[in-house]
């Protein structure tokens, strides 16, 4: 659709939520909100919920866009709802050493089903990356419901993550003894307690970690379901080490709930697993695994490499149910975003970058020294004669955090190079600290 034509039809508005002097959304942030729960096939939230999402909002610093009708159906929802949905806000991405990158953090995106095919999202997209460039940001984020939007404006998919589930009756005993000790907590305790302390320390040390919505933390302490409504059927512990120091610092915790299903699997289902080191990771998975009256533990967030596998007695008790794309990068600025992360090894490349949307296309030197890089544009086009590497912008993304590794991306005819060395020396400059893990949606 021709931009003349798009705007005709439409009218785009970026705005901040807002709420009225009660605490309600303002009727463009409740309008906007009723469109994205059409999208999400979401349950119109009560009064109470409705003020709670919008305080939230404002929290972040959401930067809203919709996309209306200028001439609505008399009765249609179109006269006060947009027909597209979009927002962003500021979202820090953890490198796992300490140091992290700011995030244009995308979330809501929704085109209604009448208004199909007639570049709304495309414009709403197109619109908050130039908004971004505009602010400073070095990438763009998000998690996707579909995974075949969003290629097309240059993000990769730079983290997958797993959904497993472990009999019990397989698992134990672990292979080695676990440390420290766990104890059951309430899930209120956990949220006025340590919950957000453990969780920094767990985004610190992770890479691809990144920092929480306000409204995501009632959920994964239990004290909301995803509905909104208060949470009866959520536990908690906490572990601590031995504390032969004297400290009593918690360095992970666990929230879950036990699902019964009369004639299947009784399943105890993790809500949010997070650890500050490897030991709280296997001591909270080995009590997990120790609750009596269910069958198996699911976890939809389980990293590819999970260590618990090799913990197991018999490793057969672990299974895989699903695999998918989890973050997405949109890489803004190259330079910038190289710069703020660490590398394994020393050396240097020059990558050709292309880029659909104009914002990074371009040919860049990459001179790594003591594990932090520089980075030069050599050239203003994408030159494919004079550099090491050639990729796409969204490849570039995919590569980001060291996930993803651009020998696999070379396999599949995605990242280039005359001389595969250049491919590898690139792996080993990316390879993170840990394995990345990002247990955050948005």
């Amino acid at each position: 659709m021709s931009n003349e034509a798009f705007d005709d039809r439409y009218e785009l508005r970026e705005f901040a939520p807002g709420t009225d002097d009660e605490g309600a959304p303002n009727a463009e942030t409740g309008s906007w909100m009723q469109a994205v729960g059409l999208g999400f096939h979401e349950a119109d939230p009560d009064a109470e919920g409705a003020a709670r999402m919008a305080s939230h909002f404002i929290a972040d610093e959401e930067t809203f866009l919709g996309v209306y009708v200028r001439k609505p159906f008399p009765g249609s929802v179109d006269e006060t709802w947009p027909a597209g949905t979009f927002t962003w806000f500021r979202k820090a991405l953890s490198w796992g050493d300490g140091s992290s990158v700011d995030t244009q953090a995308i979330s809501a995106v929704t085109v209604r089903p009448t208004e199909r095919r007639r570049g709304i999202l495309r414009r709403m997209m197109t619109h908050a990356l130039e908004r971004g460039v505009a602010e400073g940001y070095a990438v763009a984020s998000l998690t996707a419901s579909e995974g075949t939007i969003y290629r097309r404006f240059g993000f990769g998919s730079a983290i997958r993550e797993r959904a497993v589930r472990v009999r019990r009756e397989r698992a134990l005993p672990l292979l080695a003894p676990t440390s420290g000790s766990v104890s059951v907590v309430t899930p209120q305790w956990l949220a006025d307690g340590p919950g957000k302390a453990v969780f920094e320390r767990f985004h610190t040390r992770t890479p691809g970690s990144m920092v929480r919505n306000a409204g995501t933390w009632p959920v994964v302490f239990g004290l909301l379901g995803n509905d909104g409504q208060k949470a009866k059927d959520v536990r908690a512990a906490v572990y601590r080490a031995d504390g032969s120091d004297g400290s009593d610092e918690v360095d992970g915790y666990v929230t879950w709930r036990v699902k019964e299903d009369r004639g299947s699997d009784t399943a105890l289902e993790i809500v949010d697993l997070v650890y500050a080191n490897d030991q709280a990771y296997t001591a909270l998975w080995e009590f997990l695994l120790s609750i009596d009256l269910n069958d198996v533990v699911k976890y939809n967030r389980s990293r590819l490499d999970d260590p618990i596998v090799a913990a197991l007695g018999d490793n057969r008790a672990y299974d895989v149910d699903h695999e998918e794309d989890h973050v997405w990068l949109r890489v803004l600025d190259v330079a910038a975003v190289l710069e703020s992360r660490p590398f394994a090894v020393d050396g240097s490349l020059t990558l050709a970058v292309t880029d659909a949307l104009g914002h990074t296309t371009g040919t860049y030197r990459l001179d790594v020294q003591e594990a932090r890089g520089s980075v030069t544009r050599i050239a203003d086009d994408a030159d494919a004669a004079g550099s090491d590497v050639q990729l796409d912008v969204a490849e570039l993304g995919a590569l980001l955090i060291g996930s993803v590794s651009p020998v696999t991306l070379a396999a599949a005819g995605l990242v280039r190079a005359a001389d595969t060395a250049s491919i590898e020396l690139l792996r080993a400059m990316l390879l993170p600290p840990r394995t990345p893990h990002g247990i955050t949606y948005f």
